[in-house]
């Protein structure tokens, strides 16, 4: 077999227990059919595959599908184990042991358990469809990219974790982010008396006679020590917060990890383990102690001498304040004028100590909007990268299958971004759905995320149209915390348009009968891969023209380069297919068991009986048709 053909194999499925108990099915690279009455197993057999490999749909999407087989594998294996063995492409055999409420335990071809999934691609991984799955990816825009990523191979995986990763950071940083806006809020209102404080005091400043330039510098000077006043309490609260901090990370890390690492574990059969971990985490913790031990000696040293400079500063001002008072005791006017002076010299101090205050959180704050747009950046890369890959996957699809045509816009699923919207603007004043379909059609959530936070109108109205006062609704309801940050970072879904040619011309899948549906979908599902193919019923609301036309002709070609396994009830699968093995299932109503199993032309009488309905049947149909 050439390189290219380099393919994963499912080698066996042994089922102990339960239903099908006592079953060993030794599948055949190549294509294995499974066939039997109703109720015979067959369907379970192919979920108990599925099960034992780890090959579960994704609970976040499908649900429902996840309950359903999960109640049948409940159900059937009862307290009983399947045994998956397998061959990957690079001719490493490994063994799957897995009971119902437990993980996948993967062994080698030595017996030796290995931490290794089969579910991500890396060393092993199959494609698995239930019943109706089929028409239902025709319908479902996720499911499709879903088909896409499969033939992107595990790059996309990769992908997928990177983007999840960044949203836990976008998460954090809008948390950081919602905080400080608050606290810049906060302050701002403090600070915004300044300026008509210090408009006052300039007032208050004009003095005329002899001593009025001296009058005046002493009025600045004054206004100085207001300020000066306050720096060494802000600093000395700086350096407390900084030392308090890192003391809780230090108690915080050490509870986290008592609750994690415990002395039974230390005690138990992998306590070498366990105590191994201990020995290095005591390092650890006795750096971030060690630290925090440093800090909190720091922050007392900068006390202490605080106390000291505060004091000697305060001394300062004390003899400052009498010259200031001598000198404005000398005149009626300015003794008048002075109680007046210092209550909003008082005032106007503390407005300045929250616009410096206000500046530092600005400060802060640009420095998380810079590194969150750095994580923004990177996550639209990873978008791109990722629309590249679906697209070239499309046009590979679509230039194998001349009947079927694939293609992927980027970005283009709008829908989770207007249900967003629509949720954002309840109580906003608007008609929320109304408004939510105008935005998505004009705005990215990107650009209206910095329209809503700018706070601009103007560009609000411009783009779409809306008239001033409903424009201001929404910019006010989309003000809300931390949406904007929410609204940046989604994620809007490529879109995928799967069309078949019908006639001379192409209908796109989701308009499609059920029967062209499967037309459309399962000749993809054919194409080469290096995966095995498990299908429950591929024939299902398929004519048998085009089973054989093109389900069995995609057989013929993919033979040899890729491993199939098909429950079915159409015989032109097996025997135009060329099975080259048959599993014939049958059942007591109790139990399920396989009754025979070989080639086509071994299990020619069960075919005959159980999927041509019988030789009378079949007989009656040749003097009928002559054929």
């Amino acid at each position: 077999m050439n390189a290219k053909a380099r393919h994963h194999v499912v080698v066996k499925l042994s089922v102990s227990g339960g239903f099908l108990g006592g079953v060993d099915l030794e599948f055949v690279d190549g294509l294995n059919c499974l066939i039997g009455g109703r109720g015979a197993g067959k369907t379970t057999a192919l979920e108990l595959l599925r099960f034992g490999l780890g090959l579960m749909p994704d609970s976040k999407v499908h649900g429902q599908r996840r309950r359903n087989i999960e109640t049948l594998v409940k159900g059937n294996l009862a307290g009983g184990k399947v045994t998956v063995a397998l061959r990957t492409k690079d001719g490493m055999d490994y063994a799957a042991d897995r009971r119902v409420n437990e993980d996948v335990l993967v062994s080698n071809e030595l017996g030796q358990p290995v931490p290794v999934s089969l579910g991500n691609d890396l060393i092993f991984c199959a494609d698995v469809f239930s019943q109706n799955e089929i028409e239902e990816i025709a319908s479902d825009p996720a499911a499709q990219l879903e088909l896409l990523d499969r033939f992107a191979g595990p790059k996309t995986r990769d992908i997928e974790k990177e983007l999840e990763s960044l949203r836990r950071k976008l998460e954090q940083s809008a948390q950081v982010l919602t905080r400080l806006d608050g606290e810049i809020e906060g302050l701002a209102a403090q600070a915004s008396e300044l300026p008509a404080l210090q408009e006052r005091l300039k007032g208050l400043a004009e003095v005329t006679g002899p001593d009025a330039d001296k009058v005046n510098a002493a009025h600045a000077k004054r206004e100085s020590r207001q300020r000066e006043a306050l720096v060494p309490p802000a600093l000395q609260a700086a350096v407390d917060k900084v030392a308090t901090d890192m003391g809780r990370i230090s108690t915080a890390y050490r509870a986290a990890w008592e609750a994690q690492l415990t002395s039974a574990m230390e005690d138990g059969v992998n306590g070498v383990v366990f105590r191994a971990l201990a020995s290095d985490l005591n390092f650890f913790s006795a750096a971030v102690d060690e630290a925090a031990k440093g800090l909190g000696e720091a922050a007392a040293r900068f006390g202490a001498a605080q106390v000291a400079r505060a004091r000697g500063l305060a001394s300062l001002h004390a003899e400052q304040e009498a010259e200031y008072r001598s000198l404005v005791s000398t005149s009626e006017e300015l003794g008048g004028r002075s109680a007046e002076r210092a209550r909003l010299q008082k005032a106007a101090a503390a407005a300045q100590a929250h616009a410096t205050a206000l500046l530092g959180k600005k400060q802060e704050r640009s420095v998380v909007v810079g590194e969150r747009q750095q994580l923004l950046n990177r996550m639209s890369e990873l978008r791109d990268e990722r629309f590249a890959m679906r697209k070239d996957v499309a046009g590979r699809i679509t230039s194998k299958l001349p009947a079927i045509r694939v293609t992927v816009a980027q970005g283009e699923a709008l829908g989770e971004y207007q249900q967003f919207l629509t949720d954002a603007l309840k109580g906003a004043g608007v008609q929320q759905r109304v408004v939510a379909r105008q935005l998505v059609q004009q705005l990215l959530p990107a650009e209206l995320a910095r329209v809503v936070s700018g706070d601009n109108l103007k560009a609000l109205v411009e783009s779409t149209r809306l008239p001033e006062d409903r424009a201001r609704k929404i910019l006010l309801g989309l003000r809300a915390s931390g949406l904007v940050y929410e609204m940046e970072a989604l994620d809007l879904r490529d879109q995928p348009c799967i069309e078949l040619l019908d006639g001379d011309r192409f209908k796109q899948s989701p308009n499609l009968s059920t029967g062209q549906r499967c037309t459309t979908i399962l000749p993809i599902l054919l194409l080469q891969s290096e995966r095995p193919l498990l299908i429950d019923q591929p024939e299902d609301n398929l004519d048998n023209a085009f089973v054989y036309d093109t389900v069995v002709r995609a057989l013929q070609q993919v033979k040899g380069s890729r491993q199939v396994i098909f429950v079915t009830h159409n015989p032109n699968i097996p025997v135009l297919g060329e099975a080259d093995r048959v599993f014939v299932f049958s059942s007591d109503g109790a139990h399920g068991s396989i009754s025979k199993v070989g080639t086509v032309d071994h299990c020619k009488d069960e075919i005959e009986q159980i999927l041509e309905g019988g030789r009378d049947a079949f007989e009656q149909r040749y003097k009928r048709y002559g054929h």
